[in-house]
């Protein structure tokens, strides 16, 4: 308690007159506290305290400083300070044949790129995963066209630069645009690989093709647009065709679409043409880039054809997989190839399979598809004999166009030896077929050349099956070299990296072609799946070992000491399941399921403790990888699929609306089994109870289990004609339920009389 004199400093009364002595009289001091004793709520009530008016003060001084601060920040017209972005920095070696603009300088590199012929530019970020990838690519592909073509590369991520101001909303790096001497450039939309770009700028040096004859493109491609116009300077005709076909290859990088001229003399009335595989269409109207582009693609119509899958979700493949079933050929595509000799086999049966009125014009292209095969076979083992063919390694070798007289001194290869050898060759013969074996070389180093296995002729007749089913065939091909993984999933063995399947995506169902893919096996595949009798594939991904594989290695449960459950494929999950008097449980999972690996602990302690239950079976699928029949096909992960000792047919999935917890899981497994199964396997957990309390409730409930199975018994006693055994099970029930009663610890007694059940 303050004393006296300081509650009268801080009393509120009148101040006493100057000249008394306040503090020092008593009797004054005497009043002032009789008074506050007798009214001390008032005196509290009414004075504030110093920490009220100190928070106060605060709270004043407080909004001061965010009014000044707001007004000063308002006011302020100064700029904020950003740190200065890092120095550029080279993105190619000091070696390169590509020129690389790192600084984002756009405007000098369109100039340098502009002065020559084509010229290859590259927008890139220097942090980009996919720039980065596509930067050792390039290099390649500069270092064999540097004398066709002007590499060229711009920074445009770099900030405060040129090209990052002028294209902000770029979305997507690297950026590949093909620049021709006039017009404007070409996008390339193809896989950022050496090969590929290479082709595409081949493409770009020669759009158009000028065949000797129109049977020649034929045997070779499905679509081919041709142009009989006036190919002299200054032909309108002639120049829109030629940007046509430059415009198409930013929609086609792959050049599936043949752009062809015939030369016609400048009073011959120009004409352009479409070759689709059942006909000819002309064009009609006015003759513009934009109208020969859509023609084409709203005419455009291929019974076989490539799919490239772009790498992100797309629906590419969901096209051509609706509504009927689809013939999927897996096979290498050279890019450097103008043909594929097992893609050429699928166009020659597609034709067969679509000619259902005996079309002369169909019969005419598969005629010259055979033709057309068997001399690029002859040209291949010509090209080998004649070119040596070694380890190939890229050569710088002068274009036929250079001036370089000293040809023999490039190629240092023993395989073009026998051309520099050779005085005989004249100088524009020699370049030319050192350049034709230049090419082979780079054809050879991408991947070799897969022929079909056996003869071009016969095997079943297929001709016209397109119009005795409702459900006709699609026909396409994958490059199985780039995208392999599509034929791990279907369980596609790729022998000689080539395979055909079959998938129903209505149906959900597919068919894997087995043996050797030649003419014989594609078209008896064909007719089978047309008449109906073709197995449904059931195949793992086990089956088929590639590179991409990402197998986790299983313990053997047969050999191994420690608990393990076996895990199940799809050629050992009917038999495992299905077998006579036991009961299975099977974990269905996947590796892309996150929840999976939580309740794999569950289901893996269910299992360890009913281990010694012998008829109890736990195992687990990948449900993902595994094709299973329609029926044991789960469509989401983790499930949990019961599988009784008799009735098969009755199997039971775990509750999705109950969580996996090993409680629950027990319980669902004891509701399912018989009476006797559930009485031995509810001993078993009781004996795994270390709690004492715990432990007389699970021998209690035992005792309960019991005395119903005895019940249920008795009645059964009553109306069976083997009423001998039934009493000899009655007997062991009663034992039974003794040694619960009275000696739960004598455990061999007690499995004595289970074992008895069971027999």
């Amino acid at each position: 308690m303050s004393s006296p004199v300081q509650e009268s400093d801080c009393n509120t009364s009148p101040a006493p007159d100057p000249g008394t002595t306040h503090n020092n009289d008593p009797d004054v001091v005497a009043t002032d506290s009789d008074s506050d004793t007798d009214n001390p709520e008032a005196s509290v009530a009414d004075r504030p305290t110093l920490t009220l008016k100190m928070l106060n003060l605060c709270k004043e001084f407080l909004i001061m400083i965010i009014i000044a601060v707001a007004y000063a920040a308002l006011t302020n017209e100064t700029p904020p300070k950003v740190s200065k972005s890092p120095a550029a920095y080279p993105f190619f070696p000091p070696n390169s044949k590509v020129t690389d603009w790192y600084r984002g300088q756009i405007t000098e590199a369109i100039e340098d790129a502009r002065s020559s012929d084509i010229a290859f530019v590259m927008f890139y970020a220097p942090w980009d995963a996919e720039s980065q990838t596509a930067r050792k690519q390039l290099e390649i592909a500069a270092q064999y066209m540097q004398k066709e073509v002007a590499f060229v590369a711009v920074n445009c991520w770099q900030p405060g630069s040129e090209c990052k101001r002028q294209y902000s909303k770029v979305y997507k790096w690297p950026v590949l645009i093909a620049y021709p001497t006039h017009g404007r450039g070409i996008q390339y939309n193809g896989p950022l690989e050496a090969f590929h770009i290479i082709k595409f700028l081949q493409n770009v040096c020669k759009p158009i093709l000028r065949p000797e004859t129109v049977d020649e493109l034929m045997g070779k491609h499905d679509t081919v647009v041709l142009g009989k116009i006036n190919v002299l300077p200054g032909s309108y005709e002639y120049a829109v065709f030629y940007s046509t076909a430059l415009r198409f290859l930013e929609r086609d990088p792959f050049r599936d679409t043949i752009f062809a001229v015939l030369p016609q003399k400048s009073d011959f009335d120009p004409s352009i043409s479409l070759h689709v595989w059942n006909g000819t269409i002309d064009f009609k109207g006015e003759l513009t880039t934009e109208s020969l582009t859509s023609w084409i693609l709203k005419n455009s119509h291929q019974i076989t054809s490539w799919v490239s899958p772009t790498g992100m979700k797309s629906l590419s493949l969901s096209n051509f997989m609706q509504p009927g079933p689809t013939l999927i050929l897996f096979t290498p595509r050279n890019p450097l190839l103008q043909q594929t000799d097992h893609f050429d086999m699928l166009r020659e049966a597609a034709y067969d399979y679509y000619n259902c009125a005996n079309n002369s014009h169909l019969t005419t292209r598969q005629k010259l598809i055979r033709e057309s095969r068997l001399r690029n076979r002859k040209n291949y083992v010509k090209m080998t004999q004649k070119c040596h063919t070694r380890p190939p390694v890229i050569t710088n070798v002068p274009n036929i166009w250079t001036n370089n007289t000293d040809i023999c001194n490039c190629v240092d290869k023993e395989s073009l030896n026998k051309f520099c050898e050779s005085s005989v060759l004249a100088k524009p013969v020699l370049q030319q077929s050192v350049d034709r074996c230049r090419g082979f070389l780079l054809t050879q180093q991408y991947s070799q050349v897969v022929f079909e296995s056996r003869g071009l002729e016969g095997g079943a007749n297929i001709t016209g099956s397109a119009c005795a089913s409702n459900s006709s065939l699609k026909f396409v091909a994958i490059d199985s070299l780039r995208y392999y993984q599509f034929a791990e999933r279907l369980g596609v063995g790729l022998g000689q990296k080539t395979g055909v399947v079959i998938v129903n995506d209505k149906m959900e169902t597919h068919y894997v072609m087995s043996g050797n893919v030649n003419s014989d096996n594609l078209r008896l595949f064909i007719s089978n799946f047309t008449q109906k009798t073709l197995p449904r594939s059931l195949r793992s991904k086990v089956h088929v070992r590639t590179k991409s594989d990402h197998v986790y290695p299983h313990l053997n449960c047969s050999r191994s000491s420690q608990f393990c459950v076996r895990e199940l494929t799809t050629g050992d999950f009917l038999p495992t399941v299905l077998q006579p008097n036991k009961v299975v449980v099977v974990f269905y999972y996947s590796k892309q399921c996150a929840f999976c690996s939580g309740f794999a602990y569950m289901f893996l302690t269910a299992a360890r403790l009913l281990s010694p239950v012998k008829d109890i079976s736990f195992v687990r699928i990948d449900g993902d990888s595994n094709l299973l029949p329609w029926e044991y096909t789960m469509e989401s992960f983790p499930t949990i699929l019961f599988f009784p000792s008799v009735r098969k047919s009755e199997s039971r999935a775990f509750p999705r609306n109950l969580p996996i917890t090993v409680p629950n899981l027990l319980g669902f497994i004891l509701t399912n089994i018989d009476p006797i199964l559930k009485l031995k396997t509810m001993w078993c957990i009781c004996c795994q109870t270390k709690f004492p309390d715990e432990k007389i409730k699970c021998v209690t409930s035992l005792r309960m289990e019991t005395l119903t199975i005895i019940g249920t018994t008795l009645r059964e006693w009553r109306n069976s004609s083997r009423k001998q055994k039934v009493l000899y099970k009655l007997q062991v029930l009663r034992q039974l339920h003794l040694s619960f009663a009275h000696s739960p610890e004598d455990v061999s007694q007690i499995n004595t009389n289970l074992n008895k059940l069971r027999d």
